[in-house]
C-alpha cells in the first residue's frame, strides 16, 4: 500500500507484486481526526504486507520542507499498523498521475493516481525484494 502525503490531502494505493502494477484506492484530507480511521479502514480492508510512501526531494537530492511532516507520518504508520515502511522518490508523480485521471465516473483522484505511481516505481526497483 502506497501514499502520496501532501499538506491537504492524502492519496492511497494497493498494488501487486506479481504483476507490478498498482491502482489508486482513495484520497483524503490531511490532518483531519477522521483520516487516520479511513486509512486504518483500507488497512484491514487490504491487508498489505508493507507500506510505501512518496519522499519529495529536490533536484540537488536534498528533501523538500514537507519531509519532516512525511517522515513523522509514515513512521507512525508503520507503528500503527506494525508493518514495514519503505521510502520512495515521488518526483513527477503527479504529474504521471494526471494522465491517469479519469473526469467521469468513480475516480479516486490524482492524488490516489500519484501513489498508484510511486508504488510501482518502488515495486520495478525492488522487485527481487517484493
Amino acid at each position: 500500500m502506497a501514499f502520496d502525503y501532501g499538506n491537504r490531502r492524502i492519496g492511497i494505493a494497493i498494488g501487486d507484486r506479481l504483476t507490478g502494477s498498482a491502482r489508486g484506492l482513495a484520497t483524503v484530507p490531511s490532518g483531519r481526526a477522521d483520516t487516520s480511521v479511513t486509512i486504518g479502514t483500507l488497512v484491514r480492508e487490504w491487508r498489505p504486507d508493507a507500506f510505501v510512501v512518496g519522499w519529495p526531494t529536490r533536484a540537488d537530492g536534498q528533501p523538500t520542507s514537507l519531509g519532516p511532516a512525511i517522515r513523522s507520518f509514515g513512521e507512525e504508520l508503520g507503528h500503527t499498523h506494525g508493518l514495514p515502511v519503505y521510502w520512495a522518490d515521488e518526483r513527477l508523480s503527479s504529474h504521471m498521475g494526471r494522465e491517469r485521471t479519469r473526469r467521469h465516473g468513480n475516480d479516486p483522484g490524482l492524488d490516489a493516481h500519484a501513489a498508484a505511481i510511486i508504488l510501482e516505481g518502488w515495486l520495478m526497483e525492488n522487485a527481487h525484494n517484493a
